[in-house]
């Protein structure tokens, strides 16, 4: 009896941290940049907790929000209005490394950008 009471302790904490786990959050990050600049402003990659991917597209829900967010950061505190953002994300941080490393090589290499971070200075918020 003590066994299966062990048992079934060890299955619902195992089903609570799988559960726990899927809701646990996303990593975004975001570019912005502009065809009258030369230089691409990327943000230090973010943990976003309590969201979750969309089921069947696996899109970031309202990713027009993390984009707007970024949009009006750079014209109100930088001073950069009418840039364009673009948002990446991903369930694992080192699956969304390597497309930050695939962006900066594509702007590097058709456009000859040079890339600057934010920093610590910006940071997404949950809609």
């Amino acid at each position: 009896m003590r066994k299966l009471i062990l048992a079934i302790i060890a299955t619902v904490t195992v089903f609570a941290a799988q559960a726990q786990k899927e809701g646990e959050g996303v990593y975004v990050m975001g570019a912005s940049l502009s065809f009258s600049d030369s230089i691409v402003y990327f943000t230090e990659i973010q943990l976003v907790e309590g969201i979750q991917l969309e089921k069947g597209t696996g899109f970031l829900p309202s990713r027009q929000h993390y984009s707007m967010e970024l949009q009006e950061y750079m014209a109100a505190v930088e001073g950069m209005p009418g840039r364009t953002s673009v948002i990446l994300f991903a369930k694992s941080k080192s699956k969304l490394k390597k497309r930050e490393a695939s962006l900066k090589a594509k702007l590097k290499k058709r456009r000859s950008q040079e890339v600057r971070y934010l920093g610590e200075k910006f940071k997404f918020t949950r809609p």
